[in-house]
């Protein structure tokens, strides 16, 4: 499924990389993602302390990631509507105004 934003597709990979790893992505495979440290910070503000989709947790001296009740929740609904992507641009693009 193609998402229309750049940033639902993201969001998409990351939360894919947890399932693909059995529930818990290393911080390797998000750095994969991310593509660089920067960017990897940059995404883990917003995918943990912002959205609460993810949240970072240790386990025998490494550092992992696991979706949140929310985070399961949004990546089942981008798993499974395909306009998704256009809703949240909708929502994005028309915010509401002062009258």
């Amino acid at each position: 499924m193609k998402l229309v934003s750049g940033n639902l597709s993201r969001t998409l990979r990351y939360l894919e990389a947890v399932d693909e790893t059995g529930g818990r992505a290393s911080l390797m495979a998000f750095y994969n993602i991310a593509g660089n440290e920067e960017n990897l910070k940059r995404w883990e503000k917003k995918l943990i302390e912002e959205w609460r989709v993810v949240e970072k947790f240790g386990d025998e001296g490494r550092e992992y990631y696991r979706k949140t009740a929310l985070g399961e929740s949004l990546h089942r609904l981008l798993k499974n509507h395909d306009y998704v992507g256009s809703l949240f641009e909708e929502l994005i693009r028309d915010r509401l105004r002062p009258v």
